[in-house]
């Protein structure tokens, strides 16, 4: 007597578990190379221009109008806010400054950043409305 072999049954494929696991790795890599932009500083109205190019907002000290120094809602100075650059090999400082601030005044801060041991300091404006 001869037997035929008998049909396996096929499973069906489970196509969602694979989407599930890319889209998932996605997520993890964009968590872990994006890089998020801090906020401006709320209390900080930039000083406007015509032709500033498009660049997102830095990651910046921020001067306000009544001359404190900020970064990242922490009241520093420059020689304070040297170090930590330092520390991450940044000597180039974006100042961005309120439309308010006395030019004296700026200039006093990016005078004690240079005596800081800045390497450039970049004062950031925002575009004005057209």
């Amino acid at each position: 007597m001869i037997t035929l072999p008998r049909k396996t049954e096929k499973r069906p494929l489970e196509t969602t578990i694979s989407l599930i696991n890319i889209v998932f790795l996605m997520l993890i890599f964009f968590l872990v190379a994006g890089q998020l932009a801090p906020p401006l500083d709320g209390q900080v109205d930039l000083a406007k221009s015509e032709e500033a190019p498009p660049l997102p907002p830095p990651d910046a000290l921020y001067a306000r109008a009544d001359g404190l120094l900020v970064y990242r809602d922490e009241e520093l100075t420059a020689e304070a806010f040297l170090r930590r650059q330092i520390l991450t090999g940044d000597r180039i400082v974006r100042l961005g400054a309120d439309a308010a601030l006395p030019a004296d005044k700026l200039l006093d801060h990016v005078a004690a950043l240079y005596a800081a041991g800045a390497v450039k300091v970049l004062i950031v404006i925002r575009k004005a409305d057209p």
